[in-house]
Order: structure tokens, then C-alpha cells, then sequence
């Protein structure tokens, strides 16, 4: 038993490990006020770190007063992304982060948006993120 635990403390140490290493901050010139994990954020740029296996995006404004945590709905893939990138669907009225790129895997994330009025139609938005030269 003692030896199972044992092995069970090494395998979690390795998944929080490997969890902290594929976390990478970049950072985003955002030039609209958007919505991302139930927040209204202003235009601006932005820190943004994203957690491979946990998931998570979160999202720091310059001075580090405000911190959104986006948690996917699901996991996309396919799109053999090379560059990390953030999506926004806009509509009339606000912006919403609906898709995060790592641009190290090709799985990327898709976060849950508020609905849209009956007549708008959507357009999306691409952020390219950029190293963070704090890192």
C-alpha cells in the first residue's frame, strides 16, 4: 500500500509538473472593451497566461489590479495553430473571448458566450499574442 502511494504522489507531482511548464504568459494588445469569465474588461493590453493541461486562461491587465480566469467549456481541435492567438465574437454592442490558441498544440479552447439578440450577426476578431518580455 505504502509502495501505491508512494508511485500516486509521483505521478501527481509529474502532472503538476508538466501542467506549470506548458503554462505560457504572453501578452495582447486589445483594442475593444470584451467580456471574458463573466467580467467586462476595457480596451488595453493584457497579460495573458495560458495553462495547457489545467485549461485555463487568465488574464491580467497591466497594473495587475484586475484578473479574469476564463475556464473553457470544451476543448477544439484541428486547427494546427503555430502562432497563440485569442478570439473575440462582436457583436453591436460588446466583444466576447470565445476561442484561446496556444500555438503549441494544435487543441485549442472554446469558452461560453452570452447570446445574442435575435437580428445581430457576430463577427469574429483575432488577437495575435506576442512573448511577454516580463518572463
Amino acid at each position: 500500500m505504502k509502495n501505491l502511494t508512494t508511485k500516486l504522489m509521483f505521478a501527481a507531482a509529474a502532472l503538476f509538473a508538466a501542467g506549470a511548464a506548458s503554462a505560457q504568459t504572453m501578452k495582447a494588445d486589445i483594442p475593444f472593451a470584451y467580456r471574458a469569465g463573466g467580467k467586462l474588461m476595457a480596451a488595453g493590453v493584457y497579460r495573458v497566461e495560458l495553462n495547457g493541461l489545467s485549461g485555463t486562461v487568465l488574464i491580467h491587465d497591466e497594473g495587475w489590479k484586475t484578473t479574469v480566469i476564463a475556464q473553457p467549456v470544451t476543448h477544439i481541435e484541428g486547427k494546427n495553430q503555430t502562432a497563440p492567438e485569442l478570439v473575440f465574437a462582436c457583436g453591436r454592442e460588446t466583444c466576447s473571448l470565445v476561442q484561446a490558441w496556444p500555438g503549441y498544440a494544435k487543441d485549442g479552447l472554446q469558452f461560453k458566450t452570452p447570446k445574442l439578440h435575435r437580428n445581430e450577426e457576430a463577427s469574429l476578431t483575432v488577437i495575435h499574442l506576442r512573448p511577454d518580455a516580463a518572463d
